[in-house]
Parts: structure tokens; C-alpha cells; sequence
């Protein structure tokens, strides 16, 4: 029932007579008129504007399409001709393998074939990379040396013999072969870049596969345009591409210089750019452009039938006169519109402001997406309701006038209902809001939000209830479900701490009985190269059990059954082992890893050493994991302390990627990471940072961040430490490489070329053990020392391609090149899997490559199917370390057994080597200073990166921790150093003098 509306009040009649409808008439036309006039002009102004403004700018658009289009296959084809030259030099030119096998060849008086094989596989395989069709080697005397593919090189000898006096790199033009196929190519010179030519090289290429692709494409749909690639000829202009309207046209159809009209023939005149008004090979009228190719006698030619080219014009005035039309039109049905309507609104407005309110209710109240009910404040009943009501309580419409609400009101919320509704008439309440229940007529629950407050009916004494009715059934299922759900997953983290407590049980059982009997077998009667091994199998046990305690750590904290356990350990034995084990990491990613010592007069201290190393390594595996290039930088001081105890601040720096400000606040939180990509770009996680504040929580500190993007991010955090009894004593550790077998290799000898410390015990094991021995270099400078040296003791070379002072493709150049050893098998580790990776290999003069992760038995059989090996049986015992013979000498700031080790016991290799470390490193100190003086810090510092290399090298290990710890203070600017480099300048001497009896022997 709607409320009754006020009757209006009588009015004087006002409605307008016949005649002052027509004056009103005429008054708006008349307006009308002047305003139409204008807008008329300016219509058919704008519309001649607009079509020259955009006629203009279609031509512009259709030359600038034709430049860009001449101008981008221009560039390719020039950077494709310009990368065939750069092709041409890096195979044939300085010091490239095949100018190499070549010179050998020539040297050999032409009668190696296993060299000339070898330079035709390699140019077999050069060619099929790199597309070409032919190559063929022509020799300083003009006879072809052999010929790969299709490439007919007699046919210029003239040109070949001019390159042959004048060497340089020269482009054969198109031209057709015997077979008909159209061809172009390079020819080069063979030898050094200044010198005499040794020979010359033709690549020939096939125009229809690399060439003629790159000049018939066109970007955009097209029905007339194309490009081509034209020649001047005497007096003539020569097509040299395949063309769009004539078949069997490239190098075949020749146009007159003399025809002014043809586009080729003006640009072979000297015409560049836009060339309007002419007619191609056709007649068509056409519009093109002419670009020269640079290096080449070609010109890039694009061009497009007028008729198409400028169609756009012509569809551009038919839409401007359209427009102008629809314009007028639309203008004066706008008029007579705006007039007839003035008109018809007087009419209407009486009627509309008498349905207005009503109409506005009615939508309200019938189509609100809520239930709306109006009651009767006298007796609580319902005297109307919306269709959606019913919906709700489940009745009919028609059922519900005169219902009291508390008849389908739950029995358990009528007394709250009533007493709010009680309140609501004493006025005590201005309105009210209720959660409650309806029962449906079928016995069906339902639960409602009810907002009920008094409104005033126009006419009506007493005012009604107005009632607004939300459903939230679903809403109250869905919060039920959720606290199932949230029910469930406790008891499921509950089964889950309880199923991973029970594995890191199963799991510990059988690592525990590893790590026993390795114990047990420790005691037995071993050799020491037994007990070696056994020691380091336990060592091994002892990290993984370590590893899988990390694994655990997280659910044995949420357990809270995770126990710190504070022992007596030495920080800098600590600090010293998380550099060793992350060294190697941050060197494979070309950063450099800077571990400070810790603060001086700290002794032993208590605490759980193994909890606190766990924490270093997850931060520096972090910082090295999202660092590209710089370093990663690990710090410590004290904060505080006394005698008891102190308070030291860890800190890890980087400088990668940063981390955004609003990641900081959830870093540390579980499988948690700076952003999504993170997983997919680094891999990991999320996990290790937060096992990383819970175990520093646990011993008492806290750990925080500060980072910025692009900068790189500082980790850190305090933990306190009680210092230790005098007589406490700090546990060792123990180290873990694996082995090999197998003699296969009896009495060769290997040259091992691999910075990682542990690879080269793993190979010389292995090795070893398949009857061969071994020498082993830390990097490239090192082993072209040993070549140098005895450019005839090994049979072979394992090169490891990535590694810090010269990495393993520079050596191997380096061998083939300066030591001229063309014949040394060399073998090249690399993690490279890609091809142009391992042709690079080759490229550098490698015979072989062995992909990493490195498979022992295919180490063998590699190394076996190189070399042949000596009829002489292996000592497959360690070399004995003799204090005179022909031993490894004892001398003072020498480790004599981790020299013996590195040479092989080898004697006069040791002399041989120590008078290098002393003719290259004698003034390493003074150097050092006069850099420092002349302000040169990056020569001082590379001056004692040298040293420390040569030094540990040699097994002088002092003397290479001294350099090391000055190539530190150098590269943090640190000032003052002259006192130190006097000392390491004293220390170099007294290894001088020390020497000087066994240098005189071995000189004698």
C-alpha cells in the first residue's frame, strides 16, 4: 500500500491560446536560422582544411613508409655482408686455428694429410654453422689447396691474385655459375693481419637462400609494391633480384641509362631518395625510392604504383565530402529537433512532476536487491513488502500483508526481537540493527541482517516501521566452513611435525651408522691414503648430516624441540671454513668474496658454532645467489663486551638486485620471497631467511636489513657470546673429496688445470688409480708456467675453461700459439652445453670437450682415445718428500709436502719454477710501493694478486696470506701501507736467501 499523495490546490487557468503557440513557433526558428547559417561555414571551412591537412600528411606517410622500408633492408643486407667479413677474419686471419693448421701445413711442405683433413672438417663444420655453400682454399701459388661445397674459385683468379699481392678482405658480386644458380661471395686473405699473404679463402654464398630473402620481403600487405637491388653497367642499369611482375629477371633484364623516367636508371645516374614521376620496367607510373648498399656496387631499390601509393587521397576526399554531408544533415536535424522539442516539453513537464514521486518509490521498493517491509507501529504487523521479502521468508506475496514478523522469526531470537522492537516505540531506539534467524514455512533456517528505524507518512498520524532485510545465509555457511577449515589445517601442521620428527629419526638411524663405522675402520690398521679417504668419507657424512638437519630445523623450531647448543669454538676457524666453502661459488659468478677477521684478543668462544655458520652460509648463499657482478662482503665487530662474555654484529653485504621497501616487512617470514619472479629467475624457497631469525631469536639476537633496489642489500645481526675457559678446546674439522679407479692409463702423465681445489684431488685420485700421474695447476698462468718449463712431460692437458687469473680458452690459445705445442692433446672442461659454447672451445685449438657435471669413466675414455700411453709401469704411491737428493728440497717458508704434492715430486720442475717466482716476484713489494706512490692503487693491487697466486703455487703459504691481506687493504683504500709492504719485502728476500744454495745447484 502506498501513502495517499495532497490533493493540489486549484489554479487560475494559464494554458496558452492558439495564437501565442504559433508566436512561440515563429520566435525559435528565427533564432535558429543565423547559428545553422554559421554552423555551416564552419563545417565546409574545417572539411577543405582537413582534407589538404590529411591528404598532405598520406603522401608524407607513403614516402616516409618507402624510405624506411629501403633504408631497414639496406642496413641488413650491409650488416649482413659486414658480418661474412668479420667471418672471413676470425677463421683466416691472426691467430685462428685454421691460419694455424694452415701455416703447419705450408711448413710441412703440403704433404701432411692428416692436416689437411683436419683443416677440411673444420671448414665443413664452419660452413654448414654459418650457411654458407662453398668454401675453397687457393694457395699463395694459386692452386686450389681443396674445395668444400659449391664454390668455383678459377673463374677469379685474376681478383684472387690481386688479394694475393694486395691482402684484404673483397666481395665477389652476383653472379650465375655453371649450374645456373646465382652466387656471390668473400674472398680472403690467410695469415697474419700486415704480412704477406699465405693464401686465399672463398666463401661462396647462394643468393636465393641468404640474399634475395632479405630484398623481396615486404612488411605490410601490398599489391604493387616491391624491392629490388640493381647495378650500373656501361651505359647500362642491371637488375640483379628476382622482381614481382617479371619472371626470371635478376641478373637477366638491362634497362638504358638514357630512359630519364625509369626509377633504377636515376638512381644508377646518382639519384638518391625519393624519385616521384617516373615508370618502371612495366610503365607503370610509380612512386620509389633509391638507397645505395655501402661496400657493394648495389642500389636498394623500393617502389609502389601511384595508383595504390596515393589511393588514400582519394578515399580521403570521398570521406571528407561524407562527412561534410553528414554534417550539415545532422546540424539542421539538430535544429528542427532542439525546436520541436521545446515545444513538447511544456507540455510534458506537468505530467512528469505528477508521476515523478510516485514512479521513484515504486522502483525503489520493488526493485531493491534487499528485502524491504513497511509495519504498522500499532500492532508490529507487516502491512507491505517487496518481492524479494517473500523471496527471503519463502512465501508468496500475497501471504504476507497483515503477518506478524514474529510468527517466522526463529523461537530462539523472538525475546531480542521484542525487545528491540519495544525500544524502537518508546523512542529509547532512533533505529536498530539484528542478526537473526527466519524459519521458511518447509522448516528451512535462514540467517538475516535486519536494519529497522521509524518513517513518516505524509497524512498518517502514527509513523510505520520501514525494515531493509540482507540474506547472509550463505555468508554464515561460508564462515562455518572456514573454521572447519581452519580446524583441519591445525591438525594437519600437527600431523606434519609430528610425520617430520618421525623421519628425521629414520632418517639420522642409518647416517648415524655410517658415521660409526667410518669411525671403527678409522682405527684399523690403514694406510695413510686409506685412512685419508675413510677420514673424509666421515667428513662427508658429517656435512650431510649437517644438510639434513637444516632441512629440519624449520619444523623442529615450530615443534619447539629445536635445542641450542653452546660449545667452545674459534671464530676465525669458523669465518675461515664459510670462506672456503663459499669462495668457489662467488669466483664461478666472477664476484670477489671478502671475509673480514674477527676482532683481535676474542680467543675461544661459547656458543653453538654450528648454528651460527649455518646462518653465514644461508646469507652469503643468498648474497651470492642474487649478486651479477661486485662482491659480497662479510664483516664482524664487537659491539660490546667485558670479561665475561661479548656482543658481536655480523653483516653480510652485497651488491645485486636490492629488494623493494614494501618486500623488507615480509622477508623473514616462511617460504617467503621478494617478489614472484624470484622462485622462477634464482630458484629457492623462501625458507632459509626464516630459519635464520628463528635460530637468532633462539640464541638471544636480532637480524634485520637495509637495502635499496639496484644496490644490493646488507644483511646483519647481534648475537651475544660468553668467552670461554682457558683450558677450553675448539672441535676440527674434516674435509671430503671422493675418488676413482681403474688402470687403463699406465705411464702417462696429465697436466690438470682446474681452480677448484677439490676437482683437482678428484682427478689426480682418479688418475692415480687408472695408472697414470698427474700435475696440477690452479689456473691458466700457472700451467703455461709448466709448459714452459717441460713443454715435453706430459701427454696430455684437462684445461677447465672458467677460471680466475687466466681463464682455460686464453691458455689454450696460449699453448698452441706462443709455445707453438700444436700436437699436445688439450681437453676442456665446460658446463657450456650449448654448441656455439663448445665450438668456441674448439675455436681456442681444444681437441675435445668433457661437459660438466664430469663423469670419471668418460674422463678415462676420452683420455684414452688422445693419447697413446708409455710402456712403463705407474708408482701409484704418493711421492716421498726427501729432505736432500732428488727430492723436493726443505726450505725455509716453503710447505715441502704441499709442493711435493702439486709437482709430483717432480725435482727440477721445483727448481725450475722457483727461480721463475723469484725472477717475476723479487721487486713485487717495490713495484707495489711505487704504484701506491704514483697514485696507481688497481697496479699495486694486480701487483699482489700475482704474488699471492705464484706464491700458493709454490706452497709458500705465508707469504701468500701476507700479499693476500695486502691486496685486500689496497682495494679498501686503507693508507699507511708502506710499513707492511717493507715487512712482505723482507719476507720475499729471506725466501731468496733461503733458496739461494739449491738455485746455485740446479744452475750449475
Amino acid at each position: 500500500m502506498l501513502p495517499d499523495h495532497t490533493p493540489c490546490q486549484s489554479m487560475p487557468d494559464t494554458s496558452p491560446t492558439p495564437h501565442a503557440f504559433a508566436d512561440r513557433a515563429r520566435q525559435p526558428w528565427a533564432r535558429f536560422i543565423l547559428p545553422l547559417l554559421a554552423l555551416s561555414l564552419i563545417i565546409a571551412g574545417l572539411g577543405t582544411l582537413a582534407y589538404r591537412y590529411l591528404s598532405e600528411e598520406i603522401r608524407k606517410e607513403t614516402h616516409r613508409t618507402l624510405a624506411v622500408i629501403t633504408e631497414q633492408k639496406r642496413q641488413q643486407i650491409e650488416n649482413w655482408l659486414g658480418g661474412i667479413r668479420i667471418d672471413a677474419e676470425l677463421y683466416f686471419s691472426g691467430h685462428s686455428q685454421f691460419e694455424m693448421l694452415y701455416s703447419h701445413w705450408l711448413r710441412g711442405g703440403r704433404r701432411e694429410n692428416g692436416t689437411l683433413l683436419r683443416m677440411r672438417m673444420l671448414m665443413d663444420e664452419v660452413a654448414q654453422v654459418r650457411g654458407w655453400e662453398g668454401v675453397a682454399v687457393i694457395d699463395a701459388r694459386g692452386t686450389p689447396a681443396f674445395v668444400i661445397g659449391q664454390a668455383a674459385p678459377e673463374r677469379h683468379a685474376v681478383l684472387i691474385r690481386d688479394i694475393l699481392a694486395r691482402p684484404r678482405i673483397q666481395l665477389v658480386d652476383l653472379h650465375r655459375t655453371a649450374r645456373g644458380d646465382i652466387q656471390y661471395g668473400v674472398l680472403a686473405p690467410i695469415g697474419q693481419s700486415g704480412a704477406p699473404a699465405l693464401g686465399v679463402a672463398y666463401i661462396s654464398l647462394r643468393a636465393d637462400r641468404s640474399l634475395y630473402p632479405l630484398v623481396e620481403s615486404w612488411p605490410v600487405p601490398t599489391r604493387s609494391a616491391e624491392t629490388y637491388l640493381v647495378r650500373p653497367e656501361d651505359q647500362a642499369v642491371r637488375f640483379l633480384t628476382p622482381l614481382r611482375h617479371q619472371q626470371d629477371a635478376a641478373l637477366n633484364l638491362t634497362r638504358n641509362l638514357n630512359a630519364p623516367e625509369l626509377p633504377a636508371a636515376r638512381a644508377a645516374s646518382g639519384n638518391k631518395g625519393i624519385l616521384a614521376g617516373g615508370r618502371d620496367y612495366r610503365g607503370m607510373s610509380v612512386l620509389a625510392y633509391a638507397a645505395p648498399v655501402a661496400g657493394t656496387p648495389w642500389l636498394m631499390i623500393a617502389e609502389m604504383d601511384e595508383q595504390e601509393a596515393y589511393a588514400g587521397i582519394r578515399t580521403m576526399a570521398w570521406a571528407t565530402a561524407l562527412v561534410m554531408g553528414l554534417g550539415l544533415i545532422f546540424v539542421y536535424s539538430a535544429g528542427y529537433l532542439l525546436w520541436r522539442r521545446q515545444l513538447q516539453s511544456q507540455e510534458l513537464t506537468a505530467l512528469r512532476a505528477q508521476r515523478s514521486a510516485e514512479a521513484r518509490f515504486r522502483v525503489v521498493f520493488e526493485q531493491a536487491p534487499l528485502g524491504v517491509a513497511l509495519l504498522d507501529s500499532r500492532d508490529n504487523r507487516i502491512i507491505e513488502a517487496n518481492c524479494r521479502f517473500a523471496e527471503i521468508i519463502g512465501r508468496r506475496p500475497e501471504e504476507i500483508p497483515g503477518l506478524d514478523p514474529m510468527v517466522i522469526t526463529h523461537p530462539d531470537d523472538v525475546p531480542v526481537s521484542r525487545r528491540q522492537l519495544g525500544r524502537l516505540h518508546t523512542g529509547e531506539l532512533h533505529d536498530y540493527g539484528l542478526a537473526k534467524r527466519y524459519l521458511r514455512p518447509d522448516g528451512t533456517v535462514v540467517w538475516i541482517n535486519l536494519s529497522c528505524a521509524p518513517v513518516q507518512v505524509e497524512n498518517e498520524e502514527t509513523p510505520r516501521y520501514l525494515a531493509i532485510v540482507e540474506d547472509i545465509t550463505e555468508r554464515r555457511q561460508m564462515e562455518g566452513r572456514l573454521e572447519e577449515a581452519r580446524a583441519a589445517a591445525e591438525a594437519a601442521n600437527a600431523a606434519k611435525s609430528e610425520f617430520l620428527a618421525h623421519m628425521s629419526h629414520e632418517i639420522r638411524t642409518p647416517m648415524n651408522a655410517v658415521l660409526g663405522l667410518a669411525q671403527v675402520l678409522e682405527r684399523d690398521n690403514l694406510s695413510p691414503s686409506q685412512r685419508e679417504m675413510v677420514e673424509r668419507i666421515r667428513g662427508a657424512g658429517q656435512s650431510l648430516l649437517a644438510i639434513l638437519n637444516d632441512v629440519l630445523d624449520l619444523s623442529k623450531i615450530e615443534a619447539g624441540q629445536l635445542r641450542i647448543e653452546p660449545r667452545p669454538f674459534n671464530l676465525a676457524g669458523l669465518l675461515a671454513n664459510v670462506d672456503s666453502l663459499m669462495g668457489q661459488a662467488a669466483r664461478a659468478k666472477g664476484l670477489t668474496l671478502h671475509m673480514d677477521l674477527p676482532p683481535a684478543g676474542l680467543g675461544l668462544l661459547v656458543g653453538d658454532g654450528l648454528r651460527l655458520e649455518q646462518i653465514l652460509l644461508n646469507l652469503c648463499g643468498n648474497a651470492i645467489k642474487f649478486t651479477a657482478q661486485g662482491e659480497v662482503a662479510v664483516g664482524v665487530r664487537q659491539v660490546s663486551g667485558d670479561t665475561d662474555g661479548v656482543r658481536l654484529r655480523f653483516q653480510v653485504r652485497d651488491t645485486g638486485i636490492g629488494i623493494a621497501p614494501d618486500a623488507l616487512e615480509r622477508l623473514f617470514t616462511p617460504f617467503t620471497q621478494a617478489d614472484a619472479g624470484i622462485g622462477r629467475r634464482f630458484g629457492g624457497t623462501g625458507l632459509g631467511l626464516s630459519i635464520c631469525k628463528r635460530l637468532v631469536e633462539m640464541m638471544g639476537g636480532r637480524i634485520g636489513v637495509q637495502s635499496d633496489v639496484g644496490e644490493g642489500s646488507t644483511f646483519w645481526f647481534e648475537l651475544p657470546f660468553a668467552r670461554a675457559r682457558k683450558d677450553a678446546v675448539a672441535p676440527a674439522a674434516v674435509p671430503a673429496p671422493p675418488g676413482a679407479r681403474g688402470p687403463r692409463l699406465s705411464g702417462t702423465h696429465v697436466l690438470v688445470v682446474d681452480d677448484s681445489a677439490m676437482n683437482r684431488d678428484l682427478v689426480e685420485r682418479a688418475l692415480r688409480l687408472e695408472g697414470a700421474t698427474a700435475t696440477l695447476a690452479a689456473d691458466g698462468q700457472q700451467a703455461l708456467q709448466l709448459l714452459r718449463t717441460r713443454p715435453d712431460g706430459f701427454d696430455a692437458v684437462l684445461m677447465d675453461v672458467q677460471m680466475p687469473v687466466m681463464d682455460g680458452l686464453t691458455a689454450t690459445r696460449l699453448i698452441r700459439s706462443e709455445l707453438g705445442l700444436l700436437e699436445l692433446p688439450v681437453l676442456a672442461f665446460t658446463a657450456g652445453v650449448r654448441d656455439e659454447q663448445q665450438a668456441a672451445v674448439r675455436a681456442a685449438g681444444a681437441n675435445d670437450v668433457l661437459p660438466k657435471p664430469m663423469d670419471l669413466e668418460q674422463m678415462t675414455t676420452l683420455l684414452g682415445r688422445w693419447i697413446s700411453p708409455r710402456v712403463r709401469l705407474p708408482d701409484l704411491r704418493a711421492p716421498a718428500v726427501e729432505e736432500d737428493g732428488e727430492g723436493i728440497p726443505a726450505i725455509p717458508g716453503i710447505d715441502q709436502a704441499l709442493a711435493c704434492q702439486r709437482l709430483g715430486g717432480d725435482r727440477s720442475m721445483f727448481l725450475s719454477l722457483l727461480a721463475l717466482f723469484i725472477e717475476d716476484n723479487a721487486h713485487a713489494a717495490q713495484d707495489a710501493r711505487k704504484a701506491l706512490a704514483s697514485g696507481d692503487r688497481e697496479e699495486a693491487s694486480r701487483r699482489m694478486h700475482t704474488l699471492r697466486s705464484n706464491a700458493g703455487f709454490l706452497g709458500a703459504l705465508a707469504l701468500m696470506d701476507e700479499a693476500r691481506r695486502l691486496e685486500r687493504a689496497i682495494e679498501e683504500g686503507e693508507d699507511d701501507l708502506d710499513p707492511r709492504l717493507v715487512a712482505l719485502d723482507q719476507q720475499i728476500t729471506t725466501l731468496i736467501d733461503a733458496s739461494s744454495p739449491w738455485r746455485e745447484v740446479a744452475s750449475a
